[in-house]
């Protein structure tokens, strides 16, 4: 009875291969070809039942149509279609050819393979199949054919998908294949590799500078690179081979992964909060939309149609909310902003091209297939200069800021019309030299007042006076070296530190140069103006190591050289010593 049948079916077959509507051109396998393009010589027809077997496929031969549109893209199909594609092995060629559908997002494929109209082979083909059950365990959906010579074959091949239904269907030599096959994964190796390196770059300087824009930026780049290693079959090769379940998985919750990063990358690089409160509290309820539909989604509380829905419907609210913000950066000076729309502009035109791919309006090739892949990758590099930008924009306000805080600290320790320190700087300076003295390194501290100054203030006035300090600090600065601490604590009272001095001679010889700094007159409105000094010091350890006590003792030694005449240098335990 089952033979009977057989002959049955094979005989409306050859009835109905034989009507004009089920014509197709047969494809000739000769030994000079190595890749061909089964697309023009593919007819389709669609099982609107979605339950109709091969044989109820034969018996609808005369249905069969070829398919209008874009080459190998029949878009968004909710049916099952069949393809069928005539070929023909001449006697003298090989018969064994590898065909190749080169889009890993096809959920369900089953391959008939018959020859002269007598089913030989059945293959199952698909995501949803673990790589071990594949015919070839390869990226794409790939199966060897070894047809007969010198007969007349048929692939028919059932299509059921939830995505689009793209169908690059082509025969090739099976080195060739390989070859093939091997520069598509180096490059996908190479493209996945520049992801990397931005992954780890953006996670490293989180952890060094810890700024969350960072992190975001990371999470974004996790997310899109690890949708197109699923979208290009190299995931169900490499990394989840025995997984339909992360096959169906992974590409919708890694894009709202990727969504999860842009969504916060934007609010924060932009400082929407600032600018839009409001806009900064949709963008992080959107991240946590995402997050929801992603856990929804992985507990199979939702199913691929509305996490795909969710995607679709969030995916452009980082550009539509931030161009507006963005604008108003860019018109503010942030070149950042200029970067990011870019970046936008460049990823739109993938998003542009991969959407009418999606929809079936554009052929299928290497550039339809990658588009959004390359424009991806262009944003994430745009971001990431404006990351660079970010990082020098806040070292150039941390070091405004070190100015700043250095300047007014400069303020609150520098005398303002000499420019030496004042009494709060000198104090500072002087504790931190003394922790290092020692009886071979002496540190000096002199007190010394000008002898002569009131006259010349009252007689030449404030400004006059005031021309001297500065006249008497830059003699004192001359006479001394860099490392030597000088200071204004009072009106006409100066204090000098010399760190370093190897016995007391010296530090009185450092004494008598100060004194000789006043030996010349001052050249005053002009006109020459002469004052003296009288110097009294101190010395660490010998006196010492208290810095309030070896200026009091200083000063106590300055005044009994006043009362002693004044113009000396003067030790309380030593006898006053004249200008040399």
């Amino acid at each position: 009875m089952r033979q009977i049948l057989r002959l049955w079916c094979l005989s409306v077959l050859l009835w109905a291969a034989c009507l004009p509507g089920a014509a197709a051109q047969r494809l000739v396998l000769d030994e000079s070809q190595t890749r061909l393009d089964l697309w023009s010589h593919v007819t389709v027809w669609v099982d609107a039942s979605r339950t109709a077997t091969v044989q109820d496929a034969l018996l609808h031969l005369n249905e069969f149509r070829a398919p209008v549109g874009p080459r190998s893209n029949l878009g968004v199909q909710r049916e099952v279609v069949w393809l069928r594609v005539p070929l023909v092995v001449p006697q003298a060629a090989s018969g064994r050819w590898l065909l190749d559908i080169d889009y890993p997002a096809l959920d369900r494929v089953d391959l008939h393979v018959l020859s002269d109209l007598h089913p030989v082979k059945h293959l199952r083909l698909g995501d949803h199949l673990p790589l071990a059950d594949r015919p070839l365990p390869t990226r794409s959906h790939a199966a060897l054919l070894l047809l007969e010579r010198g007969m007349e074959h048929e692939l028919l091949l059932r299509v059921e998908t939830s995505s689009t239904m793209v169908l690059p269907l082509a025969l090739w030599r099976e080195e060739v294949y390989r070859a093939h096959e091997s520069r598509v994964e180096a490059g996908q190796g190479l493209l996945g590799g520049i992801a990397l390196c931005l992954l780890l770059y953006s996670l490293a300087q989180w952890l060094v500078l810890r700024d969350n824009a960072y992190l975001y930026y990371a999470l974004n780049v996790f997310g899109l690179a690890l949708f197109f290693v699923n979208q290009f079959g190299l995931g169900a090769e490499h990394l989840w081979p025995g997984s339909p379940w992360a096959m169906e998985k992974v590409s919708p919750a890694s894009v709202l992964l990727g969504l999860i990063g842009g969504i916060l990358f934007i609010d924060r690089v932009l400082e929407v909060r600032q600018l839009y409160p409001r806009a900064s509290r949709f963008l992080r309820a959107c991240a946590w939309l995402c997050a929801i539909t992603i856990g929804l989604f992985l507990t199979d509380v939702i199913g691929y149609p509305q996490a795909h829905v969710m995607s679709t419907l969030l995916g452009p609210v980082p550009m539509l909310l931030g161009v507006p913000v963005a604008w108003v950066r860019a018109r503010q000076g942030d070149r950042s902003a200029l970067f990011i729309f870019l970046g936008w502009g460049l990823y739109s035109i993938g998003v542009g091209v991969m959407a009418a791919f999606l929809r079936g309006q554009v052929d299928v090739n290497f550039w339809t297939q990658h588009s959004l892949q390359f424009a991806t990758l262009a944003e994430m590099a745009m971001w990431m200069l404006v990351l660079g930008l970010r990082n020098v924009s806040i070292r150039q306000a941390a070091e405004q800021a070190r100015r700043e805080r250095d300047r007014m600290s400069s303020l609150a320790s520098t005398d303002p019309l000499t420019g030496l320190l004042n009494r709060r700087g000198l104090q500072a300076a002087l504790a931190r030299r003394l922790d290092q003295v020692s009886p071979q390194r002496l540190s000096a501290v002199y007190v010394m007042d000008l002898d002569g100054f009131k006259p010349v203030n009252d007689l030449l006035g404030h400004d006059a006076g005031d021309e001297l300090l500065i006249a008497a600090a830059a003699r004192l600065r001359g006479a001394l070296r860099e490392t030597d601490l000088v200071a204004r604590v009072g009106g006409d009272e100066f204090v000098v530190v010399a760190d370093g001095l190897p016995d007391r001679s010296t530090a009185q010889r450092v004494g008598q140069k100060l004194l000789a700094c006043f030996a010349d007159p001052f050249d005053i409105d002009a006109a020459p103006c002469r004052v003296g000094a009288t110097i009294g010091y101190a010395l660490s350890p010998t006196d010492g190591r208290d810095a309030a006590d070896l200026i009091k003792r200083a000063d106590q030694a300055m005044y009994a050289g006043k009362q002693s005449g004044k113009q000396q240098l003067r030790h309380l335990d030593e006898p006053a010593l004249q200008p040399a």
